[in-house]
């Protein structure tokens, strides 16, 4: 270790071991974090033999802003490669940033001690409008990328005074009838953006309605949560095979039409206890049949605020109205087309800016 921090600290370039490192600029994502990285492409000849084991160590310095460097370790284990083997292998690495500049000190070193080493500078741009956000990533904020994409949400500290209850009827169907699920870029969007709901600290409470269009069914659903959650939400979203259609919908061209009327009907309607905002959100419905108009009247709609966040990330793919489209025309709701994560960020900001009568501060409950 006391050799691989005199390497980082010289910031000079090494090429002991034979590589090429790529420089992945910060790019937003879904989640509002940006995310960066390298790629590492090493000769095939110069691995050549038994077997071998490359470490990769890296630091991460703030250098807009005082802040301890951040260090990140992987480990590769090479299987045996012939000699005058031909080509190049490619390692990745990624992290999430917040906001600033940042220099990246990174080596690799083999089995033998032979020594790649770079250094280089990266910024990732202020969210001009989105600062306030609880979902973008604070200023100088560096952490790895995690692996999971179901894992359970930290405490949310959550604002001062009356809190928002938040109703969240998400669609997890491909836009191609032909997937059972999600692609997992897609999934990883979708699952980020309802993560930036959930910690946004003027909501207090969320009922969570997921249904999948290919199977005609609510496939989750809690009510009134302080928290989602998000493990047993993953488990039901893994859990859809595809196919699993009653059989008396099978001929039924009506079918998926009835099913998102009664859905508008159970989730939509009018009830007892309101929540403060309904927000649809996910890829487009296209049913066998759109439907004529919409599914509720005026009079027998909820009183909450109406948004659908469309998550379509190839608009070309279908320009059309989808079924939930057609189904809040006239209704007062408030669409946005998701095709990047600034649309995102933008919409939660329109969002909180409709439902905000007063700014609240945090507290510590």
């Amino acid at each position: 270790m006391p050799g691989d921090l005199a390497v980082l600290s010289s910031q000079e370039l090494r090429t002991d071991l034979p590589c090429e490192v790529e420089h992945l600029d910060p790019q937003l994502e879904f989640d509002l974090n940006f995310q960066a990285g390298f790629n590492v492409t090493i000769p095939l000849s110069s691995l050549e033999g038994p077997g071998n084991a490359l470490r990769i160590l890296f630091r991460i310095q703030p250098t807009d802003a005082p802040g301890d460097p951040v260090y990140f370790r992987q480990r590769f284990s090479v299987p045996p490669i012939d000699e005058g083997a031909q080509g190049t292998t490619t390692l990745p690495g990624r992290y999430r940033l917040g906001p600033g500049r940042y220099r990246i000190d990174w080596l690799m070193r083999d089995r033998a001690e032979r020594v790649c080493a770079d250094t280089w500078e990266i910024r990732a741009e202020t969210l001009e409008g989105f600062e306030k956000l609880a979902a973008t990533a604070s200023a100088h904020s560096i952490s790895a990328v995690g692996e999971k994409l179901y894992f359970e949400e930290p405490p949310i500290r959550r604002a001062r005074g009356k809190l928002k209850h938040v109703k969240v009827i998400m669609n997890f169907t491909p836009l191609s009838p032909s997937r059972v699920n999600l692609l997992p870029y897609d999934k990883f969007n979708v699952m980020s953006m309802l993560r930036g709901i959930a910690r946004e600290p003027t909501f207090g409470t969320f009922s969570l309605v997921v249904f999948n269009m290919h199977e005609e069914r609510v496939i989750f659903e809690e009510v009134e949560v302080p928290r989602l959650d998000f493990p047993a939400l993953g488990q039901a979203i893994e859990d859809i095979q595809g196919g699993a259609v009653a059989f008396e919908n099978l001929e039924d061209k009506e079918s998926s039409k009835t099913f998102l009327r009664q859905l508008f009907d159970d989730h939509v309607g009018k009830s007892d206890n309101e929540p403060d905002v309904i927000l649809f959100m996910g890829p487009k419905v296209v049913l066998k049949k759109e439907p004529e108009g919409p599914f509720l009247s005026r009079s027998s709609v909820s009183t909450a605020a109406l948004f659908y966040f469309i998550y379509n990330r190839n608009p070309r793919a279908y320009p059309w109205k989808d079924g939930i489209s057609v189904g809040l025309r006239g209704l007062g709701a408030t669409e946005t087309q998701i095709v990047t994560p600034k649309n995102f960020g933008k919409a939660m900001r329109d969002l909180l800016e409709a439902l905000s009568g007063a700014v609240t501060t945090p507290s510590d409950s």
